[in-house]
């Protein structure tokens, strides 16, 4: 498991507004071969500004994970879902 720091992700919708997150924990873990990434938040603004929000990346990594220890992780495939809400 690793923490993740502050990071800030916007979000644009079809009708060209947006919501600005603001993440401030989260964590890593591996399951099962997977590695899941979970970040937690709050939208600070635009749309649904003060709610709650999460993003969760599902990926399978490309290399061993003891790459990591060398020259890193080069890439992986995945799908990423944010979910804002109360």
């Amino acid at each position: 498991m690793m923490c993740i720091r502050d990071s800030k992700e916007t979000v644009r919708y079809g009708d060209g507004k947006r919501s600005v997150i603001l993440y401030t924990g989260g964590q890593t873990t591996r399951l099962a071969g997977l590695l899941v990434l979970r970040l937690t938040g709050r939208v600070t603004e635009g749309r649904g500004e003060g709610q709650s929000a999460q993003r969760t990346v599902t990926a399978l990594p490309g290399q061993l994970p003891t790459e990591c220890l060398s020259s890193g992780l080069r890439g992986s495939n995945g799908w990423a879902q944010v979910e804002i809400g109360p």
